[in-house]
């Protein structure tokens, strides 16, 4: 009889923009891949600073590997804190590494959207704290678009993390404690 495969989780993390030529959220993203923790094995991966191609390339990838629950991370330069996002706006504003922006990102689509993760306790496990507003950047972009693909089969969740980043095995702690138990099969 086979083994049951453990179930998965995507992590993803943004490679660089602007000033940020070594982007936190990727190296985190990176630096995961691979990692199991109590029967979840975690998959990360690097997506382009896009308003439309990154979230879109997350979505894929989640359907793909039949993602328990995907995790969007983010750097925030302005922060010290890990903030784990509750809502996005269906807005875009700046323009990404290709030059293009989304002022609206899903035509006729919510003016909000919600992660459909427990923040409270996902922040608690990282040691960060909840926020109400992911921005209106590629971030912004991430959570709104693949929380509208992806929720309610599947768990979405956008964390930003300090220029100096989060420590991986935090946040393979932080996905363990969360779903390790608890995760919809």
């Amino acid at each position: 009889m086979a083994l049951p495969s453990p179930r998965r989780v995507l992590v993803t993390g943004f490679g660089p923009f602007l000033d940020v030529t070594d982007n936190p959220s990727g190296r985190v993203a990176r630096a995961v891949n691979g990692a199991q923790v109590n029967g979840l094995a975690i998959h990360g991966l690097e997506l382009p600073v896009r308003f439309l191609d990154g979230p879109a390339r997350a979505v894929a990838a989640a359907r793909e590997l039949g993602a328990t629950a995907v995790i969007g991370l983010g750097v925030d330069r302005r922060t010290r804190t890990v903030d784990v996002e509750t809502r996005a706006y269906n807005l875009g504003a700046g323009l990404d590494t290709e030059g293009s922006t989304a002022p609206v990102l899903e035509p006729g689509g919510p003016q909000l959207v919600y992660s459909n993760v427990d923040a409270v306790a996902f922040a608690a496990a990282l040691g960060g704290r909840v926020d109400d507003d992911a921005g209106r950047y590629v971030c912004n972009a991430w959570l709104y678009l693949v929380a509208r693909a992806l929720v309610p089969t599947t768990d979405v969740v956008f964390v930003h993390v300090p220029i100096e980043g989060l420590h991986p095995a935090l946040l393979v702690a932080a996905i363990g404690a969360l779903y390790g138990d608890t995760a919809r099969r």
